[in-house]
């Protein structure tokens, strides 16, 4: 992104931030997926061969997949890879893009910032409900994904509104 030189510092900071960030997320992610893949299939051979699945493989399998999905969705907020319908956007000039975006970005940072305040206090809420299957989890732990999810994409769009003037500069 460009920046104005003022800014120049806090926009490079804040791009290494977010980058940290993307690294951390892709990295649990990769964990997530391959930790789900050999539970699942030690699951299923273990139900062919012995005839007696893990038992608590299904619990586990469903939080990591919700977790799986949160961060994915997080990642892919911050690649551009959400829905968007780019034919009618491409014709606009550039200043009702602008304004388009500043809406865009704002309405998604109140959703986002809604979305990690509920969320925080469900999974606190939730902190003392244990799953059914493993006594020693705490449903926080699961609901925790929601604010952790709209956290980045809050931090992703603030970042790109800050960027946003130089973008249309150019």
């Amino acid at each position: 992104m460009n920046y104005d030189e003022k800014n120049r510092g806090k926009g490079v900071a804040f791009d290494l931030i977010l980058e940290k960030i993307k690294t951390i997320s892709n990295t649990v992610l990769i964990i997530l997926l391959i930790s789900l893949t050999l539970l699942l299939g030690v699951s299923i051979a273990m139900r062919f061969f012995l005839g007696q699945p893990i038992s608590w493989s299904n619990a586990v399998a469903r939080y990591m997949y919700i977790y799986i999905v949160m961060i994915g969705t997080a990642i892919s907020y911050m690649l551009n890879g959400h829905a968007s319908i780019e034919s009618f956007y491409d014709i606009m000039p550039k200043s009702v893009r602008l304004i388009f975006d500043l809406a865009h970005y704002i309405i998604m940072m109140g959703l986002s910032a809604m979305l990690v305040v509920k969320g925080i206090k469900y999974a606190i809420g939730m902190w003392g409900v244990h799953s059914p299957v493993l006594s020693f989890i705490s449903m926080g732990i699961v609901y925790l994904s929601v604010p952790i999810c709209f956290a980045i994409i809050f931090l992703y769009l603030l970042r790109k509104t800050i960027g946003l003037p130089g973008e249309y500069r150019n």
